[in-house]
């Protein structure tokens, strides 16, 4: 009978029909594999399976199963699915138990181009029962990266790439699925208590890839290279293939460092994210430099190098690189320049990924005729960076092209060639600055040769240590053109801290104006990053005129951002929005309260407030929204902040909800007349004064 081995055929015909999926056969209109694989659902109920009719029924109910702990690099030893009895895998398939449900497909169609040494090698290793239903998704996975090799892919990197990028989203949506589970990012090199390398973190994603039984075989305390488990680098699945190139390497690797979403020796938490989140963190990229394959099982990935942060990701024919944020959706970048990778890497810079990837590729290390390599920004504000959206003024002119840039500079250098190798001195360099910028002001005409005067004179400037040339440059670059104005902001900042020596007494009141300013927009934009660098620059300036007063100050306004970046890390740490309230009732609460005591924006916190979960802030947001006149309704309002205020632990929340408190009853205050109200609002006004320190208390916006 055809059925005597039937989970053989199911599994023929299970493979056909991932491959029909793939191959855009059956009237899907002729999608690519890619596009297929795109809208490939990987969250398909298990009990439409039609690989084991026959094990069905002695499957547990899934509310029974207990969910398995994902495996982790710290203990290796202890996080292993666990590996399924021998009889739970051959007894059910040995039963002769006709399959009950007929396959959508017709028979003939599907199975012909599947030969059958290809379903036998298919079949031998696909995984049993337990290991595939412990992981949500995973039989899915690896049904497709299985099918992948029925399906070989030939030609240049236009081939190629589109396998790459399938193979990449199923690895995505496996990895995302790990970093949920853990709340962590995983360590890409873990080690043990001795120091020894363990297994790559490849490995400890096979079970989400639905490849346990590979897994299963490790020893995870055990290095990558022990005798054991090096024999087992030569059993590569298909998520770390790289096409038409059948070794024991991968092209896909972890970007790390300690400025990265990956580390090296240590998981990274989610909440170390921000500003960026899971979706704007590169985690892993898709090398092209041969020279940096490396073995799959080997924790050996690619360190990132601010210096040439585009080293191993260039050199594919099209200048653009795969690469795959932590939420798992695979994205495609152009190489612009050094500023745009570092941007891009470095975790701490706020940006969004559409404006990188929608930027026109470069290829980095090209010649200005002279067999010298074209010089890099010496600062992470070369313009030609990643814009910000304030910065895109219509008044102002967008930048030049790169090439109009580069014939502007290679004319410039000429021009001042001789006095550029006769610097060898400080003041020479200052001297080269200032005559650029002086130049820069006859060639309004030519924005591409003012834009790279003033990119040589800001690099004189550097060279010759002098932070007012500097704030010069970077000031006209910014009156012209659509450029970053915060990165090159906080770089002066920086860049004056350090040569604070060569600032003139007159001039450093305008380099506290910048500082002040970059400290307001890094608050704005939740970079914690850039405003504890801030009060540190401060502090040490403070210090070295021994100005007790500001550094009280900058202590002060050091707690208070900590508190407010402990809120905000437990917003992301829950996926919250920070712009529409969700039905998250307790999330909203902690969304509202964020944008009332930290952000002082009150107007939009209310909207969350009256979808929290606590009446007493539900009904002052409804009320503040009415603007109510009547001084009753406005001390009811100030009594309900004074309560929440006193109620509240000593802190930020504390002072803020007091103060608001404060403005009602000075509001109510003045617009009553005798009444117990009145005599109650003044008393409060004395207490809040005696609390805080606080005697002169705004008015409501």
């Amino acid at each position: 009978m055809i059925w005597a081995n039937s989970k053989q055929l199911a599994s023929w015909v299970f493979v056909a029909f991932v491959c029909l999926g793939m191959t855009g056969c059956g009237g899907c209109g002729g999608d690519s594999p890619s596009s297929k694989l795109a809208r490939f659902d990987f969250k398909r109920n298990s009990g439409n399976d039609e690989e084991k009719p026959a094990e069905a029924p002695a499957k547990k109910p899934a509310a029974e199963e207990p969910k398995p702990t994902p495996p982790a690099a710290k203990k290796p030893a202890e996080t292993k699915p666990a590996a399924p009895a021998p009889a739970a895998e051959t007894k059910p398939v040995e039963k002769p138990t006709p399959d009950p449900t007929p396959q959508p497909e017709p028979a003939a169609e599907p199975m012909a181009p599947v030969t059958p040494a290809a379903t036998t090698e298919v079949a031998s290793v696909t995984p049993t029962e337990t290991s595939t239903t412990q992981i949500p998704g995973a039989r899915d996975r690896f049904a497709i990266l299985e099918g992948f090799k029925l399906q070989p892919v030939q030609g240049d990197r236009a081939h190629t790439k589109a396998r790459s990028k399938a193979v990449l989203h199923i690895l995505g949506q496996a990895l995302a699925q790990q970093i949920a589970d853990n709340q962590t990012i995983p360590a890409a090199s873990p080690t043990d208590k001795s120091g020894r390398q363990l297994l790559s973190w490849r490995v400890h994603l096979l079970p989400y890839l639905g490849y346990t039984d590979l897994y299963n075989k490790f020893k995870l305390d055990e290095p990558w290279d022990s005798p054991h488990n090096i024999k087992l680098s030569g059993e590569k699945p298909y998520a770390f293939m790289t096409p038409e190139t059948p070794d024991d390497r991968t092209n896909f690797v972890f970007m790390t460092g300690p400025t990265c979403a990956a580390n090296d020796r240590r998981a990274n938490p989610v909440s170390s994210l921000s500003p960026r989140g899971l979706h704007n963190s590169v985690v892993v990229v898709e090398v092209a430099d041969p020279a940096h394959r490396v073995v799959w099982t080997k924790p050996d990935d690619l360190a990132f190098d601010p210096l040439d942060p585009a080293m191993a990701i260039t050199g594919w024919p099209d200048s653009r690189f795969l690469a795959i944020t932590g939420d798992g959706v695979v994205h495609e970048f152009p190489v612009i320049s050094n500023d745009h990778l570092n941007r891009l890497f470095i975790v701490s810079n706020p940006i969004s990924l559409g404006e990188i990837a929608t930027s026109t590729p470069q290829k980095l290390g090209t010649t200005n005729g002279t067999n010298s390599p074209v010089e890099t920004s010496m600062t992470s504000t070369e313009p030609g960076a990643a814009l910000s959206r304030n910065d895109l003024d219509p008044n102002k002119l967008p930048l030049p092209s790169r090439v109009e840039i580069d014939s502007a500079t290679l004319e410039l250098r000429r021009l001042f060639q001789n006095e550029a190798r006769a610097a060898d001195q400080d003041k020479k360099k200052e001297e080269i600055a200032t005559k650029l910028l002086q130049h820069a002001e006859y060639l309004k005409n030519d924005p591409a040769k003012q834009c790279a005067a003033l990119q040589i004179a800001y690099r004189f400037a550097i060279l010759a240590k002098n932070p007012v040339l500097l704030k010069d440059a970077f000031d006209k670059l910014q009156e012209t053109f659509q450029v970053d104005s915060f990165s090159s902001d906080l770089y002066t900042v920086r860049f004056g801290a350090e040569n604070l020596q060569k600032i003139p007494a007159h001039e450093l009141p305008e380099f506290r104006e910048v500082a002040k300013s970059v400290l307001e927009r890094a608050e704005q934009e939740n970079n914690y990053e850039a405003m504890n660098e801030l009060i540190q620059i401060g502090t040490r300036f403070a210090a070295s005129q021994n100005d007790q007063k500001v550094i009280a100050e900058l202590d002060q306004l050091k707690e208070r951002i900590k508190a407010s970046r402990k809120d905000y890390d437990a917003i992301q740490a829950r996926f919250l929005s920070l712009e529409v309230p969700s039905l998250d009732e307790a999330g909203n609460l902690m969304v509202g309260k964020f944008w009332c005591v930290h952000r002082n924006d009150w107007e939009k916190g209310f909207p969350f407030l009256l979808r929290s979960n606590d009446d007493r802030f539900e009904y002052l947001a409804e009320t503040e929204l009415t603007a109510p006149i009547d001084p009753r309704v406005q001390f009811k309002i100030a009594e309900g902040w004074w309560e929440i205020g006193i109620s509240s632990p000593p802190g930020a929340e504390r002072n803020k909800f007091l103060g608001r408190a404060a403005q009602w009853f000075k509001l109510a205050n003045a617009n009553m007349t005798d009444s117990i109200e009145k005599v109650t609002s003044q008393q409060r006004l004395q207490e809040f004064t005696r609390l805080t320190g606080i005697t002169d208390i705004p008015d409501l916006r």
